[in-house]
């Protein structure tokens, strides 16, 4: 099952990713890990940060995976539902993050799902960007971008520098990435070009057909 096959996932990293430190030098943000980053993942940093690095440790996704509704499509082929896109869709491990992340915000935060957009594309510099996941304001403006792994990827410097450039360009306040495992949400200082970690999702319950 897909519950068992995650949970398989994140315990194979639970020792692995124990070991990864995260440290800042010559006012770069720098993650170092237990296993040596390829040469495509290493690179320095344009943003600093500036605070210590805080994980989302208390948000526990794992504890809302019963809340998942898994079924087979015509070919047997493992699928599970998505509220926000009203459909089944293939469950890879990647896609199981996404759904668990959108259980927490319906159900965690009490976030409408019509303020949740799944695959958005969006324009950046005059190119469509696909994002895993935005969640939008009352006036439809997007306040927050969202970047998610597999469990089996690690969260490395290129992952934070990515998300972090188009939240500049797009004028986003607020970023979460994560690998199911490992959670980050951070907000981005433009002028001082860096990280600002926190240590909550700071979004309130957007649900405008109730006024709130």
């Amino acid at each position: 099952m897909i519950n068992h096959t995650l949970s398989t996932h994140v315990s194979r990293l639970t020792s692995h990713e124990s070991h990864s430190q995260f440290t800042i030098h010559n006012s770069q943000f720098t993650i170092h890990t237990s296993t040596p980053l390829s040469t495509s993942n290493t690179h320095n940093s344009q943003f600093t940060t500036h605070n210590k690095l805080i994980s989302l440790a208390h948000i526990d996704l794992l504890s809302f995976q019963t809340h998942l509704k898994h079924t087979k499509d015509a070919s047997g082929i493992a699928v599970v539902f998505d509220p926000v896109r009203r459909k089944n869709v293939r469950a890879t491990p990647e896609e199981i993050v996404r759904q668990l992340w959108i259980i927490y915000f319906i159900e965690k935060l009490h976030l409408n799902p019509k303020l949740i957009s799944v695959e958005r594309a969006l324009e950046v510099h005059g190119m469509k960007r696909r994002f895993d996941l935005v969640i939008f304001d009352k006036s439809t403006k997007p306040i927050l971008l969202a970047e998610f792994k597999a469990p089996s990827i690690l969260l490395n410097q290129m992952v934070f520098d990515q998300i972090a450039q188009y939240n500049m360009q797009m004028q986003v306040p607020l970023a979460l990435v994560s690998n199911g495992r490992s959670h980050y949400c951070f907000r981005i200082d433009d002028e001082r070009r860096g990280f600002e970690f926190l240590d909550e999702i700071p979004i309130l319950p957007l649900n405008p057909l109730k006024g709130t």
